[in-house]
């Protein structure tokens, strides 16, 4: 009997070989620090040593460091085991000489919530995971021309997303999904959880939606921003703090304004509306998201709150509040980013805010698109203007630590340098979205 065999698959389009009687492989993932993931495959028999001893890798590949002290170790997190297909899955730690590695990312937001519990607080965390189902071929075709929660009973697109969303839910808990306001555009919001085991879902998440819309033949994509002239895709983040296991969001008693707020939790938000332009290098980190980041889509663009308010990039849902389930929407994140290092970001922001005692500004209730230029803080215009308010802002390299968030600036430099280049050797518009960025980030991170 041949060693290999080949499976044709007509759904996916699959020709590689596969082994033949293997019913599984190990895929312990290594998330990067541009937000995607590493990984080598392994036989299923070998798990128990993986877990015990890792595998090794080489980080100057992969963006972690330079070619001369390359050698990392990936060790897998026993609890994040999930099996989607015939892939087991893992979400491995990194480490260097037998210590956990300071470019670990996974390790800097672990850091942060070290210093969360300092001050006696813990952090609830949701996400809205937003992205676009495409057909394979030439051209950018959507799968369906559904609008916003629409429900068409046809043939293709409800039973797909049905199944995915079963499927999603079973591996790591799935809240509701809907059809978004594009074209093809879907959101899966995950069950709430701490900002650790949040990240790690949404890493596992953007990994099995891929594979198991790839074997359908089709391709999911979390690029920010695929069409200039449809919505982008975000991954707005929701948080509370707790102190005790009892939210400290509300003050005794009921109030408006900027007094709908705690002490404690209106200096936290004013921390990240302070450190808001720093922080889109983490939240928004491609030069593709600042293309979302316009006007009349439902992405922010100013640095406010509101309540209610979902043109301003910090915003209280006015439903939670009324039930005193009182949480703060973060609308500048996007599925390119790190969850790791968004969440680290953010984390410390609104500690610094809290050590501080930063007041907390009046919310904004207009439709901001409608405001005049130089009313409110801009957020940067494009990856360039990110990478100057971070190396200005001393929050990153406070949230990242010094050898992460220098290794991490570096490479943006190096994407957005990249990008004007191809810029100017093709002489494409820089309004559209352009054949590099999709290139770039159609099928990663």
């Amino acid at each position: 009997m041949p060693l290999l065999k080949t499976l044709i698959t007509t759904n996916s389009k699959c020709l590689f070989p596969v082994m033949a009687g293997v019913g599984e492989v190990l895929a312990p993932l290594v998330p990067d620090l541009l937000g995607g993931v590493r990984c080598k495959l392994l036989p299923p028999e070998r798990k128990d040593e993986i877990i015990s001893e890792g595998y090794g890798f080489d980080g100057s590949s992969c963006g972690f460091c330079l070619v001369n002290d390359s050698d990392l170790v990936a060790l897998p997190d026993p609890s994040t085991e999930t099996l989607v297909g015939r892939y087991r899955l893992f979400i491995c730690d990194v480490y260097k000489a037998g210590e956990r590695s300071s470019l670990d990312t996974r390790f800097a937001l672990e850091r942060a919530i070290s210093r969360l519990k300092e001050h006696g607080l813990d952090m609830i965390t949701g996400t809205e995971v937003e992205f676009y189902i495409l057909k394979r071929g030439s051209s950018l075709g959507v799968l369906d021309s559904w609008r916003y929660m629409e429900l068409v009973p046809d043939a293709s697109s409800l039973p797909l997303s049905t199944d995915l969303m079963l499927m999603a839910h079973s591996k790591v808990r799935v809240q509701f999904t809907h059809h978004e306001v594009g074209p093809g555009q879907f959101e899966l919001t995950l069950v709430k959880d701490t900002p650790r085991s949040l990240a790690d879902r949404v890493i596992l998440l953007k990994w099995m939606i891929r594979h198991w819309i790839s074997e359908r033949g089709l391709l999911a994509t979390f690029m920010p921003k695929p069409f200039i002239d449809r919505p982008g895709s975000g991954m707005h983040i929701h948080f509370s703090l707790l102190r005790d296991g009892k939210s400290i969001m509300r003050p005794e008693g009921r109030s408006d304004g900027k007094a709908i707020f705690s002490e404690e939790a209106a200096a936290f938000l004013a921390g990240i509306l302070e450190h808001a332009r720093a922080l889109c290098i983490l939240t928004s980190p491609t030069v593709n998201s600042y293309k979302r980041l316009m006007p009349k889509f439902g992405a922010p663009i100013y640095v406010c709150w509101g309540i209610g308010n979902r043109s301003a990039l910090a915003r209280v849902p006015k439903h939670a509040a009324a039930r005193d389930r009182l949480r703060i929407e973060l609308r500048a994140p996007d599925p390119s980013c790190n969850p790791y290092l968004a969440l680290a970001g953010i984390i410390i922001a609104g500690l610094r805010g809290l050590e501080e005692g930063l007041e907390l500004p009046e919310p904004v209730n207009e439709n901001v698109y409608e405001l005049k230029e130089g009313e409110l803080e801009r957020l940067p215009a494009d990856l360039g203007e990110a990478i100057e308010a971070a190396e200005r802002d001393l929050i990153i390299r406070e949230a990242l630590g010094p050898e992460l968030a220098e290794q991490y600036l570096k490479l943006k430099k190096a994407e957005c340098n990249s990008y004007l280049r191809v810029l100017e050797q093709l002489g494409e518009d820089p309004a559209s979205i352009t054949s590099w960025e999709l290139a770039e980030y159609l099928e990663r991170p």
